[in-house]
């Protein structure tokens, strides 16, 4: 049923139920084999690292001192509660006591992998690409797999993406006087060609390359700033590691010229304010540009989404005027999620993915279509193991149950799933389907 489009696969759960007369938990590990097989059938990989448990589901418990309720994995063998130590009982009906460990699930003994869909890519990026997510027990996975159903209807994502991705490091001097500080700049600027050949050695190992440097002034009442920043483009590697390498030895040379110079400089380190690393802001120099936009028909807009072009137009504008009265540069709705999720299932980035999260979303009429898209500034990858951390066992798979083999596929797919979780909720919230309360 799943292979002939029969069944959407966060229902396979319930059909087990309902027809073949399973009695929770029993459904659980059957739903996430049968979602296994027919990925593994679709893509030719095989599910090895990430295994799915004995017990592949949630039991909920409820502390007998202060009833407070607790969900926890069916494998974890710490039955008391958090807060008293006393001891966990489980819920009273069977109905109640289990839970997928999350939507979709198909395996992850710890980090719980989701299926979110398949998504077609067109423009800068071809071909069709899975979706497995760690994105949690909320309800994102389905919205995903949801909005990619959608946007494959109208021929897929269409998708722009970086060549290179970039990386930078900046040293920062301080001086007493600014006469000083001119002088440096000009002996700088005269010994960049050896400044340059040390950054292009040290950034060959990783498939890099020098691409700016950049000189910045600035002062306070009693000091002269400046600041040198190097940044380097990568292809299939993060790079910050060695960006910090390369300039931590540039910084070497930088020293060594001055005092041969006899420049007076009070302080002489790594700018870490000013070095484009980790800042949300619009100058961030840290990661790949990546875009993906939906174009439907105006004509078929209502007949397909239940909500008028006008409507889903108005929200995005609502959206958008609401963070910028936030003081916010760019808007984030789903995005923050599914980006971390993704950067949790395949485990490319080691560090907090803050500034990959960075996503603005426009739409838009051009012609006879209205156009949805999400842009991705700054998205930080590198789908090659190296000295910045490896990449486990479970994240190349996943990785390879995707179909990503690159750094540009990786943020070409980042950016369409993160289009398909926004569409969905844009258009769910225009049509007044969520935050309604519940009618028990």
């Amino acid at each position: 049923m799943l292979e002939a489009g029969e069944m959407p696969p966060w229902k396979v759960e319930g059909y087990l139920i309902e027809v073949h007369g399973l009695a929770p938990p029993e459904q659980f590990g059957l739903a996430a084999e049968a979602r296994r097989q027919w990925i593994a059938k679709r893509t030719g990989i095989e599910f090895r690292h990430i295994a799915i448990p004995e017990t592949p589901y949630k039991v909920r418990y409820v502390c007998e001192h202060d009833r407070t309720t607790f969900e926890l994995d069916a494998a974890d063998t710490d039955k008391r509660c958090t807060l008293c130590r006393g001891a966990l009982k489980p819920a009273d009906s069977s109905a109640e006591r289990y839970a997928p460990l999350v939507n979709n699930y198909v395996g992850g003994t710890e980090d719980y992998y989701s299926f979110a869909g398949s998504i077609r890519l067109t423009g800068d990026c071809d071909g069709e690409f899975q979706i497995l997510l760690q994105y949690g027990t909320g309800l994102g996975p389905i919205g995903v797999c949801r909005g990619c159903h959608m946007i494959n209807r109208f021929g897929g994502a269409r998708v722009k993406v970086g060549q290179r991705a970039s990386a930078s490091r900046c040293v920062g001097l301080i001086f007493g006087k600014e006469e000083e500080r001119e002088r440096a700049l000009k002996v700088i600027g005269g010994a960049m060609g050896s400044l340059e050949d040390r950054l292009r050695k040290i950034l060959g190992k990783w498939d890099g390359q020098p691409a700016t440097v950049e000189f910045f002034r600035a002062d306070d009442p009693h000091s002269f700033f400046l600041f040198v920043e190097f940044t380097a483009d990568f292809v299939n590697y993060r790079g910050h590691g060695a960006i910090s390498q390369a300039v931590g030895a540039v910084k070497e040379l930088v020293d060594a010229e001055l005092r041969k110079h006899s420049i007076e400089v009070e302080v002489s380190a790594i700018a870490q304010g000013y070095d484009g690393d980790l800042k949300p802001s619009p100058r961030n120099k840290r990661g790949r540009y990546a875009a993906a936009e939906v174009h439907v028909p105006l004509a078929s807009f209502g007949k397909y989404f239940e909500c008028s072009a006008e409507r889903l137009l108005s929200f995005v504008r609502l959206d958008a005027s609401g963070v910028e009265k936030m003081g916010w540069f760019h808007h984030t709705g789903m995005g923050g999620e599914i980006i971390a999720g993704m950067y949790k299932a395949t485990k490319v980035n080691p560090h907090s993915p803050l500034v990959s999260s960075l996503e603005r979303i426009y739409a838009g009429v051009e012609g006879d279509e209205l156009v949805y898209g999400v842009e991705l500034p700054n998205v930080e990858a590198g789908t090659l193991s190296c000295s910045e951390g490896l990449i486990p066992p479970p994240g190349r798979e996943a990785l390879r149950i995707m179909g990503i083999d690159t750094a540009r596929e990786f943020a070409a797919c980042l950016a369409a799933q993160v289009l398909a979780g926004e569409f969905n909720l844009s258009l769910e919230i225009a049509r007044e389907r969520l935050y309604r309360p519940r009618q028990d």
